[in-house]
């Protein structure tokens, strides 16, 4: 029952607030190990919640892949989740895991709910916020929609949303570098003109 418990809640969503569920360590009966317990719980709430809150978090991390799924895979599944525009998709296919990065935190968030409730190649997705914020200066360039043979299926009026989606995130793209350009040249602290390499955890 408690597995049951465990597999059936774990990633869901609570509110805005996503459920995590694990087995309780051994011998958590001690009042040295609860205090413990109770005292890294609280540690975790407060990462957790410094996540969900932080804007530069665009990052979503994807477990429990099967060996099979491939970057394009991972690409076309979450296009058709609808949460985004998608800007980048890696994936370490002997681990397991994957990482795709919106260009929003509200679209990774969605992301991230959105991707908990599914299955790819019959295994449930396990999604959660990447360990690392997205770099200022990333590229803000969308990915170009996935066409493959087993996606080509795509009705025509989801393609063309996607690319007005995508013209849109260009346009402010291209605003967001050119007032980076213009902050750095009036010689802005901390603020670079070139981009900055993506980092994964």
């Amino acid at each position: 029952d408690a597995q049951s418990a465990i597999n059936d809640l774990n990633g869901k969503w609570h509110g805005s607030r996503q459920i995590r569920c694990n087995w309780a360590a051994k011998g958590a009966g001690s009042d040295d190990k609860q205090r413990s317990d109770t005292k890294n719980y609280g540690q975790e709430k407060s990462n957790e919640n410094a996540l969900e809150n932080n804007p530069q978090y665009t990052i979503v991390y994807v477990g429990n892949l099967t060996p099979e799924v491939t970057s394009t895979d991972l690409h076309c599944h979450f296009h058709a989740l609808g949460a985004g525009v998608i800007e980048d998709v890696r994936i370490q296919q002997d681990k397991g895991f994957g990482f795709i990065r919106y260009s929003s935190h509200a679209e990774a968030a969605r992301a991230i709910q959105l991707g908990n409730t599914r299955y790819l190649y019959g295994k449930p997705l396990k999604c959660s916020w990447g360990s690392k914020p997205t770099p200022p200066g990333s590229s803000l360039t969308p990915l170009p929609l996935p066409i493959t043979g087993s996606n080509l299926g795509f009705p025509a009026m989801d393609i063309a949303a996607y690319e007005r989606q995508m013209a849109l995130s260009k346009m402010a793209g291209m605003m967001h570098q050119q007032m980076m350009v213009g902050a750095a040249s009036q010689g802005y602290p901390g603020i670079a003109a070139t981009q900055a390499p993506m980092y994964y955890q």
